[in-house]
């Protein structure tokens, strides 16, 4: 094992002279410390470890759904398909490139440097999986604001601009050939800036809008809604306070961070939260409606519409009707005698 390190070491210390006479700057591998492997590649592979974690939840959570809203509409069913499909695609390149990262390039400190070609796909599966996420948030304030317009149009405008930095970032792990040249464009860090500014942006809209909105209903309804409401309130506000506080870390990382690829573990880390905060928004439905409904009390709301919930175990009292045919010969008497007796129907003695 020691000689693995010491020639891993020498080698990087050859390659380093000559890394600076192929353009890369003098002195690089120097700044990474004793240890190069672990600056430039450990938070990375920490957090691809949390992102297949996330992953896992975000399979059981597709699974859940299918299994309890068989009855959702067509188009939200497919859209969770799609999510679960990108989610498995971006899951399988960021095992990829790690794979290579960390195994191919063995001992080479030099293979950390080029920029693999999984990277720009997990960054396309990470927009798209915005777009559908925020696209779905987005149809929500629709409905909500009562098909405000205006506002629900600025929310998608950058949404889309979320998408288009994205592709554009994605479009840079190309035409750059390694990390060092990409992260000194100014080109790049506008994209990464602006992408990630605009999916922030996008949650606190969001956010904002449905908090608005679900306040300003909440005076017209029973106190029994404004529980309900309550817990939609808290649940959105905390999934948008932790994908777009991800967002922001994200950025500040990619700026300062130049010798560290952490940023793009944080980044893989915050598609798996996008579509875990989906599939949990689908999946929360019928919790808070069955905690809203628990205490089986009919309420009148301000509006003067009424709602019953059945009390649990209660029981419903049961109407039997049973008919009886007569009869009659030709003089009109019926068959076998004048009279007959209330006890041969089912029942016996009647009220």
């Amino acid at each position: 094992m020691s000689n693995a390190t010491t020639n891993s070491t020498s080698t990087a210390t050859g390659a380093g002279g000559a890394a600076g006479a192929g353009g890369l700057p003098p002195g690089l591998l120097e700044s990474f410390g004793p240890h190069p492997a672990e600056t430039i590649m450990g938070g990375l592979l920490i957090e691809v470890f949390i992102a297949c974690i996330l992953y896992g939840m975000t399979t059981l959570q597709s699974f859940i759904y299918y299994q309890n809203y068989t009855n959702d509409p067509p188009s939200l069913r497919y859209l969770v398909l799609v999510v679960w499909i990108l989610e498995t695609v971006h899951t399988a390149f960021c095992m990829q490139f790690v794979y290579a990262y960390v195994i191919q390039g063995f001992t080479n400190i030099l293979s950390f440097i080029p920029i693999d070609y999984g990277v720009g796909v997990t960054v396309v599966c990470s927009a798209l999986v915005a777009l559908c996420v925020q696209g779905y948030y987005t149809w929500r304030v629709w409905i909500v604001s009562d098909k405000a317009a205006i506002w629900t149009g600025i929310i998608a405008l950058f949404a889309f601009a979320r998408v288009g930095f994205g592709f554009a970032s994605a479009s840079l792990t190309y035409i750059n050939p390694n990390w060092i040249e990409l992260r000194a464009t100014q080109s790049s860090l506008v994209t990464v800036g602006a992408g990630l500014g605009s999916a922030a942006l996008v949650d606190l809209l969001v956010a904002l809008t449905l908090t608005f909105y679900l306040k300003r209903g909440r005076a017209t309804v029973h106190k029994q809604s404004n529980t309900m409401i309550n817990k939609i309130l808290l649940y959105t506000v905390n999934t948008g306070a932790i994908t777009g506080t991800a967002s922001l870390i994200c950025v500040i990382l990619f700026a300062l961070k130049k010798n560290s690829l952490v940023f793009l573990g944080l980044v893989e880390m915050q598609t798996k939260l996008y579509s875990n905060s989906f599939l949990g928004s689908l999946n929360a439905r019928s919790h808070i409606r069955n905690a809203s409904t628990n205490s089986g009390r009919a309420y009148t709301s301000e509006n003067g519409r009424t709602g019953e919930f059945s009390l649990p175990g209660s029981r419903i009292p049961v109407i039997e009707v049973t008919r009886q045919t007569i009869t009659h010969d030709d003089q009109g008497d019926p068959y076998g005698q004048n009279s007959y007796d209330m006890k041969d129907f089912k029942g016996h003695n009647l009220p």
